[in-house]
């Protein structure tokens, strides 16, 4: 495949993306009650089992409240793995946040083992309880929705790994999922992140 053709398929998919959101449902939950209503269903590669998801105990870089996830590799080969933007997590006690991943979010689970990762995963519910060590969770779907896509088109290839930035990303979900929508000066905060 020459390049010219390659470059024409990347740029006419880059296109076809940008006016995806304009394409996509609005807002199908009440303000201040996300739960996840309408979008694409996700699961693990085939030969992982996830043994458990909580409320991690501490911070990570890239989240203020992140899950752990225990994932046991049933093959004989390293299985990697690719998350979403936009995939939510559902709690099992409707005190706790639903959680949701707000970049695409890769690792790797080596050959027949468990391994144990920290999902970068940012709250839903404001009013609701933070993930902790006695919350479980399960994978639920991916959000197909219009406001969150221009939230995850704004902070793609964007530096979530400083205090600042996440807190950022987080007030930007929490302004769509329990406020008014995006406001103008986060929106452009959003921008101006590296």
């Amino acid at each position: 495949m020459n390049r010219v053709y390659m470059v024409s398929i990347v740029a006419l998919s880059l296109v076809a993306l940008g006016g995806l959101c304009t394409r996509l449902p609005e807002r199908q939950w009440e303000r201040g009650e996300f739960r996840p209503i309408g979008g694409k269903p996700y699961k693990l590669p085939d030969g992982l089992e996830v043994r458990y998801i909580i409320g991690a105990m501490d911070e990570i870089p890239t989240s203020f409240s992140p899950l752990e996830m225990s994932v046991l590799n049933n093959t004989q080969s390293r299985v990697p793995v690719r998350m979403p933007e936009g995939l939510v997590f559902s709690p099992s006690d409707p005190d706790y946040q639903y959680m949701m991943i707000l970049q695409e979010f890769s690792f790797n689970v080596p050959a027949d083992q468990e391994t144990t990762v920290f999902l970068p995963t940012y709250g839903c519910n404001e009013n609701l309880d933070e993930p902790d060590e006695d919350s479980y969770y399960e994978i639920d779907i991916q959000v197909w929705e219009r406001e969150l896509c221009e939230l995850f088109e704004l902070l793609r290839g964007k530096k979530l790994d400083y205090e600042d930035a996440v807190d950022l990303a987080q007030e930007a979900l929490y302004e769509i999922t329990d406020g008014n929508g995006l406001t103008d000066s986060t929106r452009q905060r959003l921008k101006e992140l590296p």
